[in-house]
């Protein structure tokens, strides 16, 4: 009798559904959800600085730090004429995005992917545009998505 031959193909690498961590305008969005593989981009919002509840996948500390962090963004006129973008200290602000994006990785730990992306108005957004935080806390360099090839 001939042994039968298993021609099913298992992905080795199950999906982990991706969280990115990055500050946008109007309520302070600031954690996007790609829950599905063929999912592109960063995916829909899934927190902002309005309000916290059980649902989300964080304390609600951390989400307290976060929206701190988001709407103190969300409140910066980066596109007004009298914008001073030395009064910004960009360089802070991104420490800051990934010290909280490092804290929600221990927070989530396996179940979720935490990445970091750096907002659209950071005019160096294009150098470490992406990168992943891993479970040690080191930071993994991603693919860009392209969004802003050319400026």
């Amino acid at each position: 009798m001939a042994a039968q031959v298993d021609d099913t193909v298992t992905d080795p690498q199950p999906f982990v559904p991706i969280l990115t961590v990055m500050a946008d305008y109007g309520n302070a969005p600031f954690l996007w959800l790609v829950n599905k593989p063929d999912q592109g981009g960063v995916g829909p919002n899934l927190c902002d600085g309005t309000s916290w509840d059980e649902s989300l996948p964080m304390s609600e500390g951390l989400w307290r730090k976060f929206a701190d962090w988001a709407i103190e963004f969300d409140r910066t006129s980066f596109y007004s004429d009298d914008f001073d973008a030395s009064s910004w200290d960009l360089q802070a602000f991104h420490e800051r995005g990934l010290q909280l994006a490092r804290w929600l990785k221990e927070e989530v730990e396996e179940t979720y992917r935490v990445t970091y992306m750096k907002p659209a108005e950071d005019p160096n957004d294009h150098q470490d545009e992406r990168r992943e935080i891993l479970a040690t806390g080191e930071l993994l360099a991603l693919p860009s998505f392209g969004r802003m090839q050319a400026k």
